[in-house]
């Protein structure tokens, strides 16, 4: 039996009450302190999952789905792709090895490390900005 929400239109204040399909459609809401008609409240419900209106977003691979059915055929399909925890040993592993290589790379480059990179490719960034706003 469903679940019904009610105002009562004297001013008893909101209440619920369970009822019987064919109950409620011969009588509606009935306050049960004053016996009066009642306004049904319609309140928005809860959804678990993804669905069309909400999909559910994995930036991790870069993907997004309207339904669990859907993302389970995305995977069955892309068998070398999965999401992994920050905390999982594989993706700390593959982090530092990214880390590395982007080391190594802003080195060959004449930096100090990839942060190095970043600061000096960004001050340069805004210096060019500059130099073109005023000339």
């Amino acid at each position: 039996m469903p679940l019904y929400e009610g105002e009562c239109k004297s001013g008893c204040g909101r209440f619920e009450d369970v009822l019987k399909l064919r109950e409620y459609e011969a009588k509606g809401l009935i306050c049960p302190e004053c016996g009066s008609k009642a306004r049904t409240i319609v309140s928005a419900i809860r959804t678990v999952g993804p669905m069309p209106s909400k999909p559910l977003v994995i930036d991790q691979i870069g993907q997004s789905f309207t339904s669990r059915a859907e993302m389970r055929r995305y995977f069955k399909a892309h068998p070398d792709r999965r999401i992994v925890d920050p905390n999982d040993t594989a993706f700390k592993n593959h982090r530092d090895l990214a880390r590395e290589k982007a080391d190594k790379a802003a080195k060959l480059y004449g930096f100090n490390d990839r942060e190095d990179r970043a600061q000096k490719t960004k001050a340069d960034m805004a210096q060019r900005k500059r130099t073109s706003q005023e000339g």
